[in-house]
């Protein structure tokens, strides 16, 4: 069959583009406004609504790095799991509440889009009958919002270890992996790059390789990306899209894993809070 275009540019280049039509750019643009009235609280009152392992909601800067602990990454953080505000502590009060709205809101294109991404990739290997990856429940949205630093990176460079990142900034700096040097990604508003990561070279049997990028510091007063993170089902063996050369892959199990690269804890298996399957 002929793949769809995201399919055929993640295929020829590792990496795809993705206009967002203009109802749900309106979603990503309140969520802007919402991120930056949250990041602007108090320290103190931000810590009230991180879980104690920073798994969900807000996690504190020098939590998180891309490769090496003595070089944690130059931003706070905010994640939203599984469209789910009960996983973010004290979700229901005003200090946080408008922002999860703003989540939910633009949780629902970003879960669109990346639905049509698997569904289009599990067709292209020959598995338009069955079910597509089930990411709903063990996905999340992070919100970056960078410090001013003088570091020449903001970010070293990585990949992100998921099976896709939708990513979008308001800002100069992300820069890709590109014939064998890191070239900087224009800024254009409501484009999302889609970026594959590890987990999805391992469910194309290597034919899609992981998106390396990094972070430049443009001296810039405030920087905030908004990022979806889609993993597979966490609880249950995940076979790959194709295996090549007789090997048994249990995607699940690399996913689970995965955070242990950024010091992150390992992914749960099901949200705090998070009822059906």
């Amino acid at each position: 069959m002929t793949p769809s275009v995201t399919t055929a540019e993640l295929l020829a280049h590792a990496r795809a583009t993705i206009a967002l039509p203009a109802e749900a750019a309106k979603t990503l643009t309140a969520l802007h406004t919402a991120a930056t009235d949250f990041f602007t609280q108090d320290e103190a009152v931000k810590r009230t609504h991180g879980s104690d392992d920073f798994t969900y909601g807000f996690r504190p800067y020098g939590r998180q790095y891309s490769v090496s602990p003595d070089r944690p990454d130059m931003n706070e953080s905010f994640t939203y799991w599984a469209d789910n505000p009960a996983t973010v502590p004290h979700h229901d009060v005003p200090t946080v509440a408008p922002f999860l709205q703003a989540l939910r809101d633009y949780w629902a294109v970003a879960a669109g889009i990346t639905e049509n991404v698997l569904t289009d990739l599990a067709a292209h290997y020959g598995q338009q009958t069955q079910a597509p990856v089930a990411f709903r429940d063990y996905s999340y949205l992070e919100i970056n919002w960078y410090h001013p630093s003088d570091r020449d990176l903001l970010q070293d460079r990585h990949e992100d270890g998921h099976l896709l990142t939708l990513a979008v900034s308001d800002g100069p700096g992300l820069e890709i992996a590109t014939d064998g040097q890191m070239s900087p990604v224009p800024v254009r508003d409501s484009q999302l790059l889609v970026m594959p990561g590890s987990l999805l070279t391992a469910m194309t049997g290597d034919d899609i390789p992981p998106l390396f990028h990094q972070v430049r510091n443009h001296r810039l007063p405030r920087r905030l990306t908004v990022l979806f993170l889609a993993n597979p089902p966490l609880d249950r063996p995940v076979p790959p899209f194709v295996s090549r050369e007789g090997r048994a892959v249990d995607i699940a199990q690399l996913a689970r894993t995965s955070g242990a690269m950024f010091g992150l804890p390992p992914a749960p298996s099901r949200p705090a809070g998070q009822t059906s399957g």
